[in-house]
């Protein structure tokens, strides 16, 4: 705790219990300390403590049983990402109150696998553009490569920033262009090494959720091939069809 901080006191309360929810045991649905012992340990009023419990309440993340005591919300707390509408990660986040940390970012010119330069339809002795990015609410549950058209006047330089949060809007400022739709592809499969290392799997038994999607600007050209991979256990695609 930081008393000198600009941050409220509560809020650097709700970010310790928010951080201890991911840990064991706490993350397996085990009872959270009670306030008067969350006080006591960090030296702060029980009324901030309480407030930073609402907080997280109020964001599904926690959940209070008559009689029983606090615990971390299991069965609510996956992210539903909306698919009827083109929403990015982040638009989701925002609207349903979550703040989003970037846990990797990394650029890179790579000679990318057959599946891409079929996409973009390129002969594959092209190198291109690769930006691998991390993202999560608590811990790491989201990881995404993104390919960009080797034609487009983009270079690494305009992708090394990790503070650019909606990638797509920037590249629409960036190259002076609308994007209009993508074609997507979902599946499900076991993790491979690679994704194993950057996401936070509770067990071997979590497949991940592949999203691939072939990003189009209003001209029909193709901008980007992105391929992200979601923990199952903590997404929820939501889908509304129309007859």
């Amino acid at each position: 705790m930081d008393k000198n901080s600009s941050t409220p006191l509560y809020k650097q309360v709700e970010d310790i219990i928010s951080e201890l929810l991911t840990k064991e045991p706490y993350d397996k649905g085990a009872k959270l300390p009670n306030e008067i012992e969350i006080s006591n340990k960090l030296n702060v009023s029980r009324n901030t403590v309480r407030k930073a419990m609402y907080s997280l309440i109020n964001k599904n993340l926690i959940i209070r049983k008559k009689n029983r005591g606090t615990f971390k919300n299991i069965q609510d707390n996956r992210i539903k990402t909306t698919l009827n509408n083109w929403y990015s990660f982040n638009d989701d986040m925002q609207r349903q109150n979550r703040k989003f940390k970037l846990f990797e970012h990394g650029v890179s010119l790579v000679r990318a696998d057959c599946e891409v330069y079929k996409k973009f339809q390129i002969k594959p002795n092209r190198k291109i553009i690769q930006l691998v990015r991390v993202k999560g609410y608590l811990e790491p549950e989201l990881y995404v490569k993104s390919y960009f058209h080797p034609d487009l006047n983009l270079e690494i330089e305009d992708l090394n920033d990790g503070n650019i949060i909606k990638l797509y809007e920037f590249l629409e400022d960036k190259l002076n262009i609308k994007i209009l739709f993508s074609q997507e592809e979902i599946l499900a499969a076991m993790p491979v090494s690679e994704i194993k290392k950057h996401l936070s799997f509770k067990d071997d038994k979590t497949p991940v959720l592949i999203r691939k999607m072939l990003i189009h600007d209003e001209n029909g050209r193709k901008i980007a091939y992105s391929i992200g991979y979601y923990l199952s256990d903590r997404f929820v695609f939501d889908l509304h069809i129309s007859r």
